[in-house]
């Protein structure tokens, strides 16, 4: 892609001019098309300058989402190696479901810069307004489809250090796969799996992250921040996802070595609710107790008044009886 190739050349200098008849003998193409291309860069908010007898200079990269950006910073071997980078999809989890039935390899990565049908857990609506990180990755690991399971809590994990890392956040995981920062929603996981997993072993990891917009672009009702709203400012959403995706493939490395037990410690660690008294809703039923930790398995363990019971994910509802969670 010419606009990349442009990058890279830019890239490569970043303390000098390149002209633009360098650039247009390098990449066999015209001066009008370099022009145009480099419009087109600085609309994709890359700060490039321009000037008349030197040629261009980057000077800043764009903190939008930019397959070629994204790349430079990738330190993975595998996740995210594959991009498809859209401008708007219904849901990056059905297209990398898509792709994944189509021989998608493993780590191909989806990201759109806007959703209009983002889902989450129990089908509920992800508002995915622009300027957030809307990610999925295609994953065939060696793991059984019991174990599989556990890789929701491994990208909760992964998310938690990436935020860590990066902004110094300490971030909470709400059971079964949101994170929280003083209560408040700020990212979530789905994970999918395609076809029969006997057959296909492949899994779609699904995340959302609420970043680059305040608050106000998201529906009054709903009990959520943002990175704007933590930070103060904009994020660089190409550096966010790979460092997501490094420790995501950190953890998948550490599951298919079977080290399960320290994942679970892990994710016990970066726990939010953990010993509060809370409600979890199965129906119509309402279970009340302390929440005491998880499983092997990922499921929530509750002390209740007639002893300690199990739940999974997949059935049920958790509620603090301190803090009110969407």
């Amino acid at each position: 892609m010419v606009r990349h190739d442009i990058l890279q050349l830019l890239a490569a200098h970043p303390e000098e001019f390149v002209s633009g008849e360098r650039i247009s003998q390098q990449l066999n193409v015209t001066r009008a098309a370099i022009w145009k291309q480099i419009k087109a860069l600085k609309e994709e908010g890359f700060e490039i300058e321009g000037q008349t007898k030197n040629g261009y200079r980057l000077l800043k990269m764009s903190l939008s989402l930019n397959e070629w950006a994204l790349q430079q910073t990738l330190s993975t071997t595998s996740l995210g190696r594959t991009i498809y980078l859209e401008d708007e999809l219904s849901s990056t989890n059905i297209r990398a479901k898509e792709l994944a039935r189509r021989g998608g390899v493993h780590g191909l990565t989806v990201l759109a810069r806007y959703q209009s049908g983002g889902q989450g857990r129990l089908q509920r609506q992800w508002e995915s307004p622009r300027g957030g990180l809307w990610m999925s990755v295609v994953l065939r690991p060696d793991l059984s489809l019991a174990d599989a399971s556990k890789l929701t809590l491994a990208t909760s994990v992964a998310i938690v250090d990436a935020l860590k890392e990066l902004f110094q956040l300490r971030i909470g995981i709400k059971w079964p796969n949101d994170l929280v920062y003083n209560g408040q929603k700020l990212a979530g996981i789905l994970g999918e799996v395609v076809g029969e997993w006997n057959t296909v072993q492949t899994l779609i990891l699904g995340m959302g992250i609420n970043a680059n917009f305040p608050r106000g672009c998201l529906s009054e009702p709903l009990n959520a921040t943002t990175l704007y709203e933590i930070l103060g400012y904009k994020v660089d959403l190409n550096s966010l996802a790979a460092v997501i995706l490094k420790y995501l493939e950190k953890e998948l490395i550490s599951l298919e070595g079977r080290a399960f037990e320290r994942l679970r410690l892990s994710w016990l660690e970066r726990a939010d609710g953990l010993g509060e008294e809370v409600r979890i809703l199965r129906g119509e039923q309402v279970f009340q107790g302390i929440f005491k930790g998880i499983t092997i398995d990922g499921a929530l363990l509750l002390e209740t008044e007639d002893g300690e019971k199990s739940f999974s994910a997949g059935e049920v509802q958790l509620r603090s009886k301190i803090r009110k969670y969407f």
